[in-house]
């Protein structure tokens, strides 16, 4: 019976030292990251193409655009702006269109 309580004592005494070893770190969050230092266009797109969601200083979701870059006929560029920037700069082209349908001058590049 003492070997048996021995053995028992010495299975609980092993069990609990597991227990109370040093805890996992936890996974880093977005607060934990620091922001990288020089980050290229290049990167940027290879992470929206592999689902990463970027967000400004006040953490708002930030909407990145492939648009076709002026002057060129084949060159993109990548354009990244909160939901709210783009409903203001599609609002502004669209007072902008009207307002030249309606007054006739359609303006002309030099």
């Amino acid at each position: 019976m003492k070997t048996f309580n021995f053995t028992l004592f010495a299975a609980s005494f092993v069990l609990l030292g597991a227990c109370a070893g040093t805890p996992e770190k936890p996974a880093p969050t977005a607060e934990d990251v620091p922001p990288p230092a020089n980050v290229t266009l290049d990167e940027i797109n290879l992470a929206i193409e592999n689902g990463v969601q970027l967000q400004n200083e006040k953490g708002e979701e930030m909407v990145c655009r492939r648009e076709p870059k002026v002057g060129s006929r084949l060159a993109r560029e990548t354009i990244c702006m909160t939901k709210t920037e783009w409903l203001r700069v599609a609002d502004e082209s669209q007072r902008a269109t009207q307002k030249s349908m309606r007054t006739g001058k359609i303006p002309h590049g030099k």
